[in-house]
């Protein structure tokens, strides 16, 4: 989530400007909004004109719309919000129901009465959802791999490495080998950019058969190799588990 602007008091009133920028910033704006608190955004409205001729013509028009919340609903990557405007303009009046639409990249602001520590909390999750990530996971399969990292509220993916991986036997063999340790040095380089020691508690390596195994091996063997001091020294806090696929 992009904060745009931030002006309010602790457990006070205040408003944040902010605008979605992926469908997970959409479920952060859905348990930051409450009954009460208002939204301004602007929206599209069909409104009648007056034409010379008598005739009454529709016309669609950006409005900026201010709305005292009632209720929301969040399906696939829009928030509806449906309250009273609160905000004069010359197509809504004032009091009259609407429902705005939040949809990725476009801003809002959400003004509340009482910024409390859940409120805060939350928003400060949504500007950083890595920061409160405590466990991350690395599910994998030969040639396919994922990054997560799991929070209080939320699961993040943060990564996902493919690697088209040849059959092990015949021929192929040595390619496959080749493959394989391509594959592991991308997930290695991705593991070091994404998963930080001093905000997890741990790591996990999950897939099915062996290429956990392998992949840690691999993992543990360039750490000595190279020195990487943040596995090497928390290589205790990684962790194997068997999962039925990778996915």
């Amino acid at each position: 989530m992009k904060i745009l602007r931030r002006n309010l008091v602790e457990n006070g009133p205040g408003s944040v400007k902010m605008e979605p920028v992926d469908s997970d910033d959409l479920w952060f704006a859905y348990n930051l909004i409450a009954p009460g608190d208002s939204v301004m955004a602007v929206t599209v409205r069909k409104v009648l004109r007056q034409m010379a001729s008598g005739s009454r013509d529709a016309e669609r028009v950006k409005l900026k719309l201010e709305i005292k919340v009632v209720d929301y609903d969040k399906e696939g990557s829009v928030l509806r919000i449906r309250g009273k405007n609160i905000l004069e303009n010359e197509h809504v009046k004032i009091g009259a129901f609407h429902t705005l639409e939040i949809e990725l990249h476009r801003a809002f602001v959400l003004r509340k009465d009482l910024w409390d520590s859940l409120a805060l909390d939350t928003l400060h999750q949504a500007a950083d959802p890595t920061a409160s990530a405590d466990l991350a996971v690395v599910l994998m399969q030969e040639g396919l791999a994922h990054i997560l990292l799991v929070g209080r509220s939320m699961t993040i993916t943060r990564s996902r490495i493919e690697t088209s991986i040849p059959r092990k036997h015949g021929p192929a063999i040595a390619g496959y080998e080749s493959a394989l340790n391509k594959f592991f040095e991308n997930v290695l380089q991705a593991f070091l950019k994404h998963v930080d020691f001093n905000v997890v508690r741990c790591a996990v390596i999950a897939s099915p058969g062996f290429t956990k195994d392998q992949f840690h091996r691999h993992l543990l063997l360039e750490a000595e190799r190279r020195q990487l001091r943040p596995i090497i020294e928390n290589k205790s806090r990684i962790i194997l588990v068997h999962t039925s696929s990778g996915y």
